[in-house]
């Protein structure tokens, strides 16, 4: 089987690639110019806005994991055009070369963030969308485009929404980096919103997710959450890090977030029992353990 993975240099991707060469696969690895986590030798510097450089770099490819594209909740709010173009142009652009080439299966990484604030936690995969940044409404998009072309044209489609993943390589603008750099150097942890819950994911159970995505059978547009099922709080979550550093720093609020407060969710939470059952996928690495390998891969930067 050859499987083409965009973004390949990313957060995910990177570590999608360092797991899949110890499968039995022909990879094909697509990556932009910017913003890579690490390089590979063999990677092909594409824009995936370029259609002919895409069909070309997915000839012979028989299943196509899509994570390239505008991957910051913050930064949307910053550039909510270029999020928005990216995202969705860039998407339409690689199911129209996979059209054009028969790839029939793609797994497309989407994001809780269409759930925006739920009714209710934790939220199962046929809740609304109700995105409430830029990158969420992309995502959307991006799940709609999918649809049409499995009713249109007879694709299939694994689509995973991971929550909030954290893990070595992740984000310098991430919570979990900030939280570690104020204790690192001893100024405290100043919170947005210490009660805020999210659901942590470490990157290699997203990475496994994916794995399970892959070899497993393709039939119409399946979608599943992919997170621990855990809710913790910011606070919770800096005082985990201080422990594990062996810091004792204060944590406290300030009123500047990092998206407009109105926008702002209290708390995003997965059921995640589909991706168990139909996958046979459950998150595995605790938060303290994710959280520990975290910190030493800052540590060793």
């Amino acid at each position: 089987m050859k499987i083409a993975i965009t973004g390949a240099g990313g957060f995910i991707g990177s570590n999608l690639v360092d797991s899949l060469r110890k499968e039995d696969v022909d990879l094909v690895l697509i990556s932009g110019a910017h913003g890579n986590v690490k390089l590979f030798d063999d990677a092909l510097v594409v824009d995936i806005l370029d259609f002919e450089l895409m069909r070309k770099s997915l000839t012979g490819v028989d299943l196509v994991v899509h994570l390239a594209g505008f991957n910051s909740v913050r930064e949307s709010f910053e550039n909510p055009d270029q999020a928005i173009m990216v995202n969705t142009m860039g998407t339409s652009i690689l199911l129209n070369v996979c059209f054009h080439l028969d790839i029939r299966k793609v797994v497309i990484i989407s994001s809780a963030e269409v759930y925006g604030r739920p009714e209710s936690n934790p939220v199962t995969e046929s809740a609304m969308f109700r995105p409430l940044s830029p990158y969420g409404v992309s995502k959307v998009a991006i799940e709609q485009l999918c649809y049409v072309y499995y009713v249109a044209y007879n694709m299939n489609f694994k689509i995973l929404r991971p929550f909030s993943i954290y893990g070595p390589g992740m984000s310098s603008r991430s919570l979990i980096r900030e939280i570690y750099n104020s204790a690192r150097d001893r100024h405290g942890v100043t919170l947005f919103n210490c009660s805020s819950t999210r659901d942590y994911c470490y990157v290699g159970d997203v990475t496994s997710a994916i794995k399970k995505a892959l070899f497993s059978e393709f039939c119409g547009v399946d979608t599943y959450n992919i997170a621990s099922g855990i809710g913790t709080n910011s606070r919770q979550l800096a005082e985990a890090i201080l422990t594990l550093m062996n810091e004792s720093g204060r944590i406290s609020e300030s009123p500047l977030p990092d998206r407009p407060r109105n926008a702002d969710i209290d708390c995003l939470v997965a059921d995640v029992s589909k991706a168990g059952e139909e996958l046979d996928w459950w998150s595995t690495t605790g938060l303290n353990d994710g959280l520990k390998q975290t910190i030493e891969s800052f540590e060793n930067e």
